[in-house]
């Protein structure tokens, strides 16, 4: 009989990721119960929440039991409700210590360890009793905090596209549908924006709010900003912040370009707010979204990331926001944000109107972005590039240096590659896609995956062609998976269908849905592990034509392992649902609402011929 030979634990500031390893095939398991355990002994030990019921079961309320009752049927899981409750307010504040228990279980027999359900019972059908089928296996310790060297780290936990949304709105009385979700997103004291936004709106706010950042100025560089609490912000702090504004896009469907910025960008010229506004009107996007905190005239810490200051931006998609406390750092961005401030060109009349070649960067910027600037965060360095590189305006076949820089990185891991874009170009060429893909075909024992918010952007799409000759070619190629050896890439899918006791999902209210752009590589390598986010999309058109940074940093392990939680955790969610999408296209959807009722899910586990997830986390650091 096999058995779980070691288990790990990884945190971020929202979820953990648990992985553990068996010695062989355990006969008879029907899944592993999962205990999180609170070194302080302040809290009971707490089995993981689950929802998805064994066949002659139902759970059409949609209301927790846990792995003591329905089992996880994986070799890792994550824990969603480390930090927040989904069904009230609850939360827990960060700066705690954790553990986990994960023990096999089976069908009970006589010696067998009965498995004894920790709650009452909420689900329709018979009661399965279990039992144990091995000793528990902990895992170390894992602190959950927002610090990690120097570099504090949030991310959202914008995923629409879930069971429990559904019936927490539903659950107010209140209709499940675009339309509400958006004013839910929009509420500055409702329920759901907090959990959605984490601790992304703290992030993005601190420097206006801390204490600790009030004797400074601070200089912003925004894409987007719509979000009506930011803005108040903004204005309550008028006399110390200066802000390049650029141009959103026209409003779908109509002709006059930034209706998103429209409204906050009337508000804060009226209030006399020292703003620059910086319009392209076209294919250029001035897309960063930083925050320079200065102390008297010196820059001292940077606000960076891929969140756009809108309600979608907090609630609607997966994001990052990060603060490093580096002088280093923080000069680069400001010097960066002189230069866009210094770069000059005739703006659109009226603002409105769409712009011409005039609206575009100059070649002084250009050049100047072409070195990156150095800095060190502890024991990690960082190289932080801006965009636009290149001295050509559009985008073209030669790869920019930031780009040349983040690519040899790729071609350089030796375990694993992890990463999260929205569109960062057609079929994923150009762009850390094709450098994923072309790494992993040549290292055939490397795991890779990541998650893609745009169908276009997935390798193998083909775009229809309404004259085609037949109906494929009028269909055109979307993909919702591609899977080759050890690379994985899912596009993000929501359910259509409802299966068992699932209900029908909405995927988004905006444009993207994964909207982070992050690389982690090798995080379990102390010495090779890199991190790269920022709001550069990640592909050559970003480095040609856009505003942009590009935060690089090596050898920040913790900060490394954080962002590839975050990672799995969006890839996962996106994948069981890319896979029946995908499947139900084919007519053959292999998930029916139930876990397996025998043990030949880890049978088929047991066979995988490549490394995966589960395999290298399990592992643990060398």
């Amino acid at each position: 009989m096999g058995k779980i030979t070691a288990a790990h634990a990884y945190p971020n500031s929202e979820v953990a990721l648990i992985a553990w390893e068996l010695d062989g095939m355990i006969e008879g398991c029907l899944g592993f119960d999962i205990v999180r355990i609170r070194t302080d002994g302040s809290e009971p030990p707490k089995g993981l929440p689950a929802w998805v019921p064994f066949q002659g079961q139902d759970n059409p309320d949609w209301k927790a039991q846990d792995t003591s009752v329905w089992p996880v049927q994986r070799l890792y899981w994550r824990d969603l409700t480390l930090r927040r409750h989904r069904n009230d307010l609850g939360e827990r504040d960060i700066g705690f210590e954790v553990k986990y228990a994960i023990r096999p279980v089976g069908d009970w027999r006589p010696g067998l360890e009965r498995v004894e359900p920790r709650q009452a019972k909420t689900y329709s059908g018979d009661v399965r009793p279990l039992g144990y089928l091995g000793p528990a296996v902990e895992t170390d310790p894992i602190r959950i905090d927002l610090d990690y060297g120097g570099v504090r780290a949030t991310f959202t936990n914008g995923i629409l596209s879930g069971q429990w949304l559904r019936h927490a709105i539903e659950s107010d009385g209140k209709p499940f549908n675009p339309q509400t979700l958006a004013a839910e997103m929009a509420d500055p004291t409702g329920r759901i924006r907090r959990y959605l936004t984490g601790d992304v709106l703290n992030t993005l706010h601190l420097f206006l709010t801390d204490p600790k950042y009030k004797d400074g100025d601070l200089r912003l560089a925004l894409y987007e900003l719509s979000d009506k609490q930011l803005q108040q912000l903004l204005l309550d702090n008028k006399d110390r912040i200066e802000i390049i504004l650029s141009n959103t896009g026209k409003e779908r469907g109509g002709t006059a370009w930034d209706h998103t910025n429209e409204d906050s960008r009337r508000a804060l010229h009226r209030a006399g707010v020292r703003i620059h506004d910086r319009m392209f009107n076209n294919n250029h996007i001035g897309h960063n979204k930083f925050a320079v905190w200065r102390k008297d005239g010196k820059p001292m810490a940077v606000m960076t990331g891929s969140t756009n200051w809108t309600p979608t931006g907090l609630c609607g998609q997966s994001n990052n926001a990060l603060i490093i406390a580096s002088a280093d750092a923080a000069h680069a961005y400001d010097t960066y944000w002189q230069r866009l401030r210094d770069d000059k060109f005739p703006a659109p009349r009226p603002p409105s109107s769409a712009g011409k070649s005039t609206q575009c960067q100059g070649p002084e910027i250009r050049s100047a972005d072409q070195t990156p600037f150095a800095a060190a965060l502890g024991g990690a360095e960082a190289q932080v590039w801006f965009s636009p590189n290149t001295m050509a305006t559009r985008k073209g076949k030669a790869t920019p240096p930031d780009l040349a820089t983040l690519f040899d990185l790729i071609a350089g891991a030796e375990q694993a590659i992890f990463f999260l874009a929205f569109l960062p170009s057609r079929g994923g060429v150009d762009s850390i896609i094709s450098a994923a893909i072309e790494v992993a075909r040549k290292k055939k024992t490397l795991i890779a995956a990541g998650a893609i918010s745009d169908v276009t952007a997935m390798p193998g799409y083909v775009a229809p062609d309404k004259n085609g000759r037949t109906a494929a070619e009028r269909e055109g190629v979307k993909p919702y998976t591609y899977d080759n050896g050890g690379l994985h890439i899912v596009r993000a899918a929501a359910l259509n269908d409802p299966i068992g006791d699932f209900e029908k999902e909405i995927l988004k209210t905006g444009n993207a849905v994964v909207h982070d752009k992050v690389v982690v590589i090798d995080p379990l390598s102390k010495d090779n592990c890199v991190v790269a986010t920022g709001s550069h999309n990640l592909g050559f058109k970003a480095s040609y034509e856009n505003d942009e940074n590009l935060l690089i940093i090596r050898g920040a392990q913790a900060l490394a392992l954080a962002y590839a939680v975050h990672v799995i955790d969006v890839y996962d969610h996106y994948r069981f649902r890319a896979w029946q999408a995908k499947e139900r296209d084919e007519g053959k959807p292999s998930f029916q609402g139930h876990i397996d009722g025998d043990d030949k899910w880890l049978r088929r586990l047991a066979k995988a011929s490549h490394r995966n997830i589960d395999t290298y986390f399990a592992a643990g650091p060398p």
